[in-house]
């Protein structure tokens, strides 16, 4: 589901594609075109811009919601390879920086300048109910906006920029499972601190599946 817009917008180049290629790779990964993603488009293409290309980016997060998703597309930077890290603040705002001289840039939604844009700052706020801002018309309306909603500073890293070192593996004596060494001799499932109960010991025979 492409908003309806004017199609030279759809032609629009972000983060180096079509701005049309965008929302459907945006749709394909997230199952729908989810505001706060393709608002994060935008974040990620102006803090793109700043630090340049050639640059080996790592990037911080601080927020779970809908940014890192933005982060992992449009950058080489995912949960998995460890090049971005996630902060848990809540705060609409992510940073890309060279990861050798920790300088780069951060950029966050700005109130005042979203404030101009009714639609998207009474959705951001939460002083509209989701059935009175139809998805099109908030889409558009993030759309014509693009970056003039955000501001941006040049940064140095001072902390949470250290990457993440692998510890030792240790086979656990009770669940005969590989984990990290810095669990202690019994992994933290065995020590109590699972997620989970067994119901079924053969998920295949639980599932009805012969494997």
């Amino acid at each position: 589901m492409v908003p309806i817009m004017e199609s030279n917008r759809l032609d629009q180049r972000v983060c180096g594609r079509p701005l049309g290629d965008c929302l459907e790779i945006i749709e394909r990964f997230h199952g729908w075109q989810a505001p706060g993603l393709v608002l994060g488009l935008f974040m990620v293409d102006m803090a793109s811009e700043f630090i340049g290309k050639g640059v080996e980016a790592d990037a911080i997060v601080e927020t779970r919601h809908c940014l890192p998703d933005a982060i992992q597309l449009f950058t080489p930077c995912t949960v998995g390879n460890g090049w971005m890290k996630i902060l848990d603040w809540d705060k609409f705002a992510l940073s890309l920086y060279d990861r050798w001289t920790k300088q780069g840039v951060r950029v966050w939604l700005d109130l005042d300048k979203a404030a101009r844009y009714t639609n998207l700052y009474k959705w951001y706020m939460r002083l509209i109910p989701k059935k009175a801002l139809p998805l099109p018309v908030l889409l558009d309306t993030i759309l014509e906006a693009g970056q003039d909603v955000l501001s941006s500073e040049c940064i140095k890293l001072t902390q949470f920029h250290k990457r993440e070192k692998k510890t030792d593996v240790l086979v656990c004596p009770i669940c005969n499972e590989a984990f990290k060494a810095d669990q202690g001799n019994i992994c933290f499932s065995c020590q109590g601190g699972g997620y989970y109960e067994s119901i079924a010991f053969h998920a295949a025979a639980a599932f009805g599946n012969s494997r």
